[in-house]
């Protein structure tokens, strides 16, 4: 992370304290059950990489990943990157003054937006990006590498956003930061694509929540296909699917004034999974 500004080392340094020695001292049950999974390559992807998808997403208690596993594991590969297979992931979301984008989410409208920079800590690099939702539910993402600064988004990257998001760069400030785990599964006929993310840690200047125990499973498919071994197995566990945005359950738990009625539902299942109220646990 040497690419890093001072203030986003030091703010990466206090978030690893809290969430990070979690995965470390973990025993590693769930990675060696990855491990008996065949590789697939960051250069391999190709037509796995799935740009424009629909996504289909599921959450559930990160213990019920163990039976699932062993079930698919003749049907994927999983991503290894320079030996990883757990990776580590920093989002900083942005958004307007008003959360224009928080709110097209609240109102249930069709087409919506949400921008982003992504840091994929164990590459160390760094990604400016737009996800686009349309009135079909197709999901594109257009990207460009940029700088390793995580609460800025750099004057050259003014283009970019207004080709591909409806406000410029002017307009938009750091709202939202979510640190993760990620683990990318990728179907043999590549097809489809599965990601396993956990350890979510959310953070919106002193306010933090992490929501440990707490495992979200996303299907991303160039068509959507129900047959899909993934969804078969979680449906055989009981799991259904579920709206997971990362971006709008942090707003709701770190921004309580900002109306979230839509997400209560969500909030009050995570709760129950994770066995106490998590609209409570904020930190000052």
């Amino acid at each position: 992370m040497n690419n890093l500004s001072v203030k986003d080392q030091e703010i990466f340094q206090d978030l690893d304290a809290r969430i990070f020695p979690v995965i470390v001292s973990d025993p590693g049950s769930f990675l060696s059950l990855l491990n008996r999974f065949s590789p697939i390559h960051l250069e391999q992807l190709g037509k796995a990489a799935l740009m424009d998808r629909l996504e289909t997403k599921y959450f559930f208690h990160r213990d019920r990943i163990h039976n699932i596993l062993p079930a698919v594991e003749n049907d994927y590969r999983v991503l290894d990157i320079t030996g990883q297979r757990i990776c580590s992931y920093r989002t900083v979301y942005y958004d307007t003054a008003d959360f224009h984008f928080f709110q097209q989410h609240q109102k249930g409208a069709g087409k919506r937006w949400k921008v982003r920079q992504r840091i994929y800590l164990d590459s160390d690099v760094n990604f400016l990006e737009v996800k686009y939702k349309d009135n079909r539910k197709r999901t594109r993402k257009n990207r460009i590498k940029v700088e390793s600064n995580l609460h800025h988004i750099p004057d050259k990257e003014k283009v970019f956003l207004s080709a591909n998001a409806p406000f410029s760069r002017e307009e938009l400030d750091p709202k939202l930061e979510v640190s993760y785990t990620r683990t990318t599964l990728v179907k043999k006929d590549g097809v489809e694509r599965v990601t396993l993310d956990s350890q979510l840690c959310f953070s919106a200047g002193k306010n933090c929540l992490d929501l440990d125990g707490l495992m979200i499973a996303e299907i991303k498919q160039a068509a959507y296909k129900p047959t899909s071994p993934f969804m078969t197995r979680l449906k055989m566990d009981g799991v259904r699917p579920s709206p997971f945005s990362k971006y709008c359950i942090g707003v709701s738990l770190l921004y309580p004034g900002i109306k979230h009625n839509r997400f209560k539902p969500l909030l009050h299942h995570v709760s129950n999974l994770l066995g106490g109220d998590i609209t409570n646990e904020r930190t000052q």
